[in-house]
């Protein structure tokens, strides 16, 4: 009988062998690799958030600046505005069909009457409704009674002579709206007012002379 011996082949078996020993000489080239790479990864990391902030920031304005040159500049020859609302006419009579503001409620429309008279229509709660007036002075009317006008601002108002240039104004506010009737138009009493000729200035009366 004779005996065989065997003899381990390159790279065969458990231990020892080429496929044993590649695997640390890998793992010793990647960790090198990364030693190397990691560094620069990190740098350039750094420079990019040290930017990224200035590029996404946004200045705000700290101050507004609020519109001017809203009304004209006082007149001397009619006085000062001060609290008075924009008076001067958008129309200088009223007109049927014109649209007019009631504040800040809705608008409606000038209508007149079979009897000469002016009312407001407006539609409220699904339909078509006049509304009413209540006060000292009545809307409209002939130039040798109080005169009513629409402001450049859509506003209604009527003026009683008291004097060359001078006025008695009353302004027509809304008042007491439900949701089934519209307001009332109130004529509230604005003071004296005094306006220039061409009634393209007004003031409070209270001029120099």
């Amino acid at each position: 009988m004779v005996a065989s011996t065997q003899v381990p082949r390159p790279g065969v078996g458990p231990r020892g062998g080429t496929r044993g020993r590649r695997a640390p000489i890998i793992a010793a080239g990647v960790l090198a690799c990364a030693a190397i790479v990691l560094p620069f990864a990190l740098h350039a990391v750094h420079r990019s958030g040290a930017h990224s902030p200035a590029a996404a920031t946004v200045a705000a304005p700290t101050t507004v600046t609020a519109p001017t040159g809203r009304h004209p500049v006082d007149d001397p020859e009619v006085g000062r505005r001060g609290d008075l609302p924009a008076l001067l006419p958008r129309r200088s009579r009223l007109t049927d069909g014109t649209h007019v503001r009631l504040g800040d409620l809705t608008v409606g429309v000038l209508r007149r009457t079979a009897a000469g008279r002016w009312q407001v229509l407006v539609r409220w709660d699904g339909k078509v409704q006049p509304v009413p007036t209540r006060g000292p002075v009545r809307l409209g009317g002939p130039s040798a009674h109080p005169t009513s006008w629409v402001s450049a601002e859509g506003l209604l108002y009527t003026r009683i002579p008291v004097g060359t240039g001078r006025f008695r104004v009353y302004a027509w506010d809304p008042r007491g709206a439900t949701a089934y009737t519209p307001p009332t138009l109130v004529a509230t009493d604005l003071g004296r007012v005094c306006f220039n000729a061409s009634f393209t200035a007004f003031g409070d009366c209270r001029t120099a002379g």
